[in-house]
C-alpha cells in the first residue's frame, strides 16, 4: 500500500477547506436570494397597499380647463359634456407611453363617437407634441399641456396624485370620474375597461 505523505496530506486538507468554503458559498448564495426574494415580495404587497385606491366620482364637469398643446386655445373637461371621455396622461420620457399611446389611438378610431379620447401632456414642460405627432394623436384626439406642467403639474399631481407615466382617468358623460389607472394600460385592458364603464366594444 502506497504511503500517503505529509505534502499529500496537506493537498489533501486544502482540498477539503476549499471544498468546504465552496459550500458555504454556496448556502450564503441561497440564503441572501431567499431574503431578497422575500424582501422583493414584501416591498410590492407594501407598494400594493400603500399605492391609493382609485378615485370615484371625485369631480365635475368644470373641475379642470387647461391651455391646448396645439394651438392657443383651451381643452376643458366641460366641452365632453354628454360623450363619455377617456383622459391619456403621458409624458415625452415615458417609455410605457410609446407603447400604450397608439394602441390607444387604434381603439379610440374603432369607438370614434361613442367615447371621446383627450391626450393631456404632464410633467413635461409641454414638450409633448412631438410624440403626440408621431403617435398620431395629433389631429386625431384634442391635446392639452398639464396645469402648470414640470413636476408642479396641478391636475396630474395635485388632484390625481400621480408622481410619474402614463395614467389614464376614465369620465362618464357628466364628467364623473369612474377609474383612475396609475399606470400602464395594455390594448386588452382599455377594451375591457370601455366594456365594463360604458358597454362599448371596441
Amino acid at each position: 500500500m502506497a504511503r500517503v505523505t505529509k505534502a499529500q496530506r496537506r493537498a489533501q486538507k486544502q482540498r477539503e477547506a476549499e471544498e468546504r468554503r465552496r459550500a458555504e458559498a454556496r448556502r450564503k448564495k441561497i440564503r441572501f436570494g431567499l431574503i431578497g426574494g422575500g424582501a422583493a415580495i414584501v416591498l410590492v404587497a407594501l407598494l400594493v397597499a400603500l399605492w391609493p385606491s382609485p378615485e370615484v366620482g371625485n369631480t365635475t364637469a368644470e373641475a379642470w380647463d387647461l391651455p391646448a398643446l396645439d394651438h392657443d386655445g383651451r381643452v376643458r373637461l366641460a366641452d365632453f359634456r354628454g360623450t363619455p371621455l377617456v383622459a391619456a396622461f403621458y409624458a415625452s420620457w415615458c417609455e410605457v407611453c410609446e407603447v400604450e399611446i397608439p394602441q390607444f389611438l387604434a381603439i379610440s378610431e374603432r369607438v370614434d363617437g361613442e367615447v371621446q379620447f383627450v391626450g393631456i401632456d404632464m410633467q413635461d414642460s409641454g414638450r409633448g407634441l412631438p410624440d403626440a405627432e408621431k403617435w398620431g394623436i395629433a389631429g386625431s384626439w384634442p391635446l392639452a399641456r398639464d396645469i402648470g406642467n414640470g413636476n408642479g403639474s396641478g391636475l396630474s399631481t395635485t388632484t390625481f396624485g400621480m408622481r410619474g407615466s402614463p395614467m389614464t382617468v376614465f369620465y362618464d358623460e357628466d364628467g364623473k370620474v369612474l377609474q383612475i389607472v396609475r399606470g400602464g394600460m395594455t390594448g386588452d385592458q382599455l377594451v375591457q375597461a370601455l366594456e365594463r364603464f360604458y358597454g362599448v366594444s371596441a
